[in-house]
Formats: structure tokens, sequence, C-alpha cells
């Protein structure tokens, strides 16, 4: 392939040549039952139960329609959860807590058994990107299995059985009313609000929060002025105080399992047209946690730092301008490889130049993004230059991270678990199928 210059990342969905989170959201009527999910009570089936990676270490969640937690088991002794974030405003939810020590060999919540945390992964499982658009004009079919599959992709990616689920962002996406006369997304809930958190993530999601233990990447949908209220309350990492407040940027931290070793980290601020000079600083500490960490290491975060897609006119897109810029003589060594969203499409790369693979899942339920090259080898995405590339477009689903000899077996599967695509991984280098 030809070397190709890249210009700064400008995605998303629908129309490649226009960002749709940052058009107006336009002139929508709001249905009537859209418009009572803001204050409808939460009912008797409102309960989910979940194992993540915390910055304290593993905690057993659950969500309840009660003011008091349920009671969980640690092999099989009886542990109180206490609340995290009890009801609010929009949130008629108690969310729970209760640590889990790693080396736990058994764990239940209100009778329901989790997987216990993994000591060593043997696969891993990778998705982001999940929820149903509606933003303005651009409205997703909610409503269908085919046009929005999250439900049966968690269902598909459950029976995988993995060792961890790594959600890479972007769980929230009905931003904004279905708008009136369209039956694919009629009665849809919308904005920071349990009744649209609910419908996005946690009832289709759900057969994927019993399956595997979860280490949860914060998207920029999950940032404070848009579903930030959500994200504290039920799935950031960070402790809460006696008043849930969304943080603007959260710290790095590790999760923990050993070999690979995984940290998440929050790049939802990151600019990609231009360097955020501000922004900078935090980024590089975030990007250099990994500094004093055993290889192989992976990092997941949500905004990948190179991509690469083409727009209508034949514009080559890729590069996040203040990521690249954060990144420069900054991620460690033993970092192996990056594990990214936000494009909605599955990507792998690894460069000429000693960096990190990328890949990129944001195949999880979105609208996707149609114009990615199925291989783009040579080209150059600012100052990287792609040894291989492989990408597939329009496709919606997981992919799996398995153990070989020497090597991690990458492979992209859509919603019926059929494979597209497979790569292996040794050291920083791919060779895909």
């Amino acid at each position: 392939m030809t070397s190709t210059k890249a210009t700064p990342y400008k995605s998303h969905a629908f129309d490649p040549n226009e960002r749709a989170e940052r058009l107006p959201a336009g002139a929508v009527g709001m249905l009537a039952l859209a418009a009572l999910s803001f204050t409808a009570p939460a009912r008797a089936e409102d309960t989910y139960q979940w194992l993540q990676a915390s910055a304290d270490g593993w905690q057993a969640r659950a969500i309840t329609q009660s003011d008091a937690c349920p009671v969980a088991e640690i092999d099989g002794r009886a542990v109180a959860m206490a609340p995290r974030a009890r009801p609010g405003a929009d949130f008629p939810i108690t969310v729970c807590a209760v640590p889990v020590p790693k080396g736990t060999r058994s764990v239940t919540v209100a009778g329901a058994p989790l997987r216990p945390p993994p000591t060593r992964i043997e696969k891993a499982l990778v998705l982001g990107d999940t929820g149903c658009r509606l933003k303005g004009i651009f409205v997703q079919d909610c409503n269908s299995s085919e046009a929005w599959p999250f439900r049966r992709i968690a269902e598909t990616a459950a029976k995988f059985a993995p060792d961890i689920v790594i959600h890479v962002g972007d769980y929230h996406y009905r931003e904004t009313a279905c708008l009136p006369g369209m039956a694919g997304c009629a009665g849809s809930p919308h904005g920071d609000n349990w009744e649209a958190w609910k419908a996005d993530f946690f009832a289709p999601g759900d057969p994927l929060l019993r399956a595997a233990p979860l280490a949860l990447v914060r998207g920029n949908h999950e940032i404070c002025k848009r579903a930030g209220q959500g994200w504290t309350r039920a799935l950031s990492p960070s402790p809460l105080g006696d008043t849930p407040q969304c943080v603007e940027r959260e710290q790095a931290y590790r999760v923990d399992i050993a070999d690979p070793t995984l940290y998440v980290l929050d790049t939802t601020e990151a600019e990609e047209r231009t360097v955020d000079t501000e922004l900078l600083p935090f980024l590089r500490s975030q990007l250099a946690v990994a500094k004093d960490a055993p290889g192989p290491v992976w990092y997941a975060f949500h905004k990948p730092i190179f991509s690469l897609f083409r727009s209508r006119i034949g514009e080559t897109i890729g590069i996040n301008e203040t990521l690249a810029a954060a990144a420069r003589d900054t991620i460690p060594a033993s970092v192996q490889a990056i594990l990214s969203g936000h494009l909605h499409a599955f990507e792998a790369l690894s460069f000429r130049e000693d960096r990190p693979a990328q890949f990129i899942v944001g195949v999880g339920g979105t609208a996707m993004d149609p114009r990615i090259p199925a291989n783009f080898d040579g080209a150059t995405i600012g100052e990287a230059t792609v040894a291989q590339g492989r990408g597939v477009a329009a496709t919606f689903g997981f992919a799996t991270f398995e153990r070989g000899d020497g090597e991690w077996i990458v492979t992209d599967y859509d919603a019926e678990a059929q494979p597209r695509l497979r790569c292996h991984l040794r050291g920083r280098q791919l060779d895909c199928e």
C-alpha cells in the first residue's frame, strides 16, 4: 500500500465527515413515554450484580430497587455490602459494593454466582461503544436487534467464558429524545438517568455482567457534562463520598492481575484535532504509569493514539494530536498493546517504529463507521508508520485475546461469533491472517 499521510482523527458514525456529538441536537419533540422515564420509579426487576476492577482492588457491585443492600457471600462467608450511591435525582436505585480479595474462590450476590477474580489471563474479551445512538438528527433503531445488537452480542460473547471482559468505553448514547414518528426508537428513554442507563447498558449487557469480571474504561460519553452521573454512581473505579460527585479526570489504576499487567487510563478529554497543551501533564502521567511495572503491560483507554479510516472524499484520517504529543518518549518499553474504542470498527495496527500495538474494538452496538480500509500496511499516521494494519468495517461484534505459545491470538468476531479477522501478537508486532 502506498504510504499515506493521515490528518487528525475526526470520527464518527453515520457521517465520518462530522462528529455527531459535536452537532447541535436540533429541535426535536419529546415523546410522552420518553418524558416519563425521568421520574419512573425503579421496578422490582431492576437488580443487577457484577464483579469489577476498581482503584482499590476487585469489588462486587449490585444495583437494587431497595434502600438496603443485598448480602454477598465470599468463599461461603456472608459479607455485608455497603451503599456506594443512595437513590438520588433521576437515579431511584441503590448502588452497593463490597471488596473481593484476590484469591477468592467463590462469590455470590443476592444468591447469584459471579466469577471470582482471575489471577492470570488465558482469554480476554474486549468490546466497546455499545450504546444506541440517539443524538439530535442521528437516530439508531434501538428497538431492533439487527440495527442495535448489543444484547445479542452480550449473550453470544458470554458463552466464550472469558477470564475478564474489558469494555473500552462509551456505554451511554441515548442523549436526546427519539424523533417524532420514528418507530425504531419510539419510547426510548434518554438523558443521564437510570432508565436510559438501564436501556443502554445494564439490561442488554446483563449476560456479560454475570459472565466474567470486568475492567471498565471511561469513554468520552461518560464525561461529567454528558453521562457522568450514571458513570460515577455505578461504574467508576474511584471511591465515592457521601454525595456522588463526578470527577473530570480519573487517575490511572492497575487491575489486580498478573501476566499481562493491565492498566486502565482516562483519556476522555484528549483533543483530536489540535494539541491541548493544558492537558499534556495529566496525560503524560497517565501514559507513564507503568514505568516500574513488569512486562508485558497492556493499556486500556478509550481514545486511540493512532487509527485510520477514509472520508467520503478519500482523505485519510486517524491521529489524536494530543495523545500523540503526550505519548512521545513517555510510554514505557514494557507496554505491549493498547486497547481502545471510540472509532466504531475493529482495527489492529503495529508499527515500524518501536511502539505498542494498537487495537480498536468499538464494535459493540453503536452505529458503525463504514469507511475502514481492510489493509493499510505502510500508511503514515502522524509520525507513525504502520508496519501492518488491518481493519474490519460495518461489522458489530467483539474481540478475544487468547494466550498462545509465546504470542497472543487476537480474533475479531461478528455478533454471531463468526471470525472476521485473526492476528498473532508477538512482542509489539502483528501478523494478521
